[in-house]
């Protein structure tokens, strides 16, 4: 990045933020709201993009992540424990989750792997249905009252934006270079010495913590979740259309689709309630038609994504001497 445009670059984030942090106060409610919901999606979209994007396995059971943080939460909070003290436990379980389910998963690729892991998500919908003593069934589970929407407002923004600087130390490390050559060609990259399947579980374990911290956050801003909530078809498809809408493998991809998606979304919602889950299917087949790089890789704006160094996955692949490979 040269250094305008990195300059550039910071002010507007820094901008962005400050807007961020004053909007409660500028008497936007429903922004705040908003934007709430919003950053929740980028942290699962630009989470989900650690393996669906620098990996190149597409991950369709990322928000069983995202379910698991949340009941742990709200279990723990029911318990008597404070948030501060429930996410730490939510954070350990889908970790714990992340690496007891990656050695068998990824022992499968392509369409096998998707479905497997969409499989899982859809069973653990289920076990969470059945176990009413810990759970609340299909009924849901409800957390101590409370207004949180101001700490959470905050606590979510904290946590999309560390998931930010997570992806960008992940692509610039030896670590994420390695899951480029797994994704670019696998074979050649054990050949090459990289520990494949080491590294992959890594990766899963790694996209799993920012998605239970959002979950947790969630349930205790909303004070009830239900399975159909957190591990339904719907928060199940919605971080990965964004991801692949804006672009994977680089780091400002998710927050383009999570913009464009989330604004489409609650004006699909307003006009024609629940056709917004159509808007899934469509958004695929014309990706897969006119845009299959993604919004940010469109030809026009490629090169301002460029400048500013935003993290292009191929591009920092392809321009790093092979002799830092691990």
């Amino acid at each position: 990045m040269s250094r305008g445009g990195k300059k550039l670059f910071y002010s507007v984030v820094l901008l962005l933020w400050a807007f961020l942090a004053a909007l409660p106060f500028l008497g936007f409610s429903y922004g705040v709201v908003w934007v709430f919901l919003l950053a929740v999606y980028f942290t699962l979209a630009l989470s989900y993009d650690i393996v669906g994007g620098y990996l190149g396995y597409m991950n369709l059971g990322h928000a069983s992540f995202f379910g698991l943080g949340a009941y742990t939460t709200a279990i723990l909070l029911n318990q008597g424990f404070n948030l501060f003290s429930a996410l730490p436990g939510a954070m350990l379980l889908a970790a714990a989750f992340a690496a007891v389910i990656s050695y068998p998963l990824f022992r499968l690729r392509g369409a096998y792997f998707a479905l497997a892991t969409f499989g899982l998500v859809s069973l653990i919908e289920v076990l969470t249905n059945n176990l009413r003593d810990l759970t609340g069934g299909s009924g849901g589970i409800s957390t101590p009252p409370g207004d949180h929407t101001l700490p959470s407002y905050y606590l979510v923004l904290a946590v999309a934006g560390g998931t930010m600087v997570l992806s960008q130390i992940i692509a610039r490390s030896k670590f994420g270079l390695a899951l480029f050559s797994i994704r670019e060609d696998e074979e050649v990259a054990k050949a090459f010495g990289v520990p494949t399947t080491l590294y992959k579980g890594l990766a899963l374990i790694i996209s799993s913590v920012p998605a239970s911290v959002v979950g947790g956050i969630y349930v205790w801003h909303m004070t009830y979740i239900s399975p159909e909530s957190v591990f339904g078809l719907e928060i199940a498809l919605s971080p990965i259309i964004m991801a692949m809408l804006g672009g994977t493998g680089i780091m400002i991809g998710p927050l383009v689709g999570a913009v464009f998606i989330t604004l489409v979304q609650e004006f699909l919602w307003t006009k024609v309630p629940y056709f917004h889950l159509a808007m899934y299917g469509t958004v695929l087949v014309l990706l897969g038609r006119f845009m299959p790089g993604g919004l940010v890789r469109i030809r026009w704006i490629r090169p301002f994504i460029q400048r500013l160094d935003l993290g292009e996955a191929v591009d920092y692949f392809r321009n790093v001497d092979a002799e830092r490979m691990p």
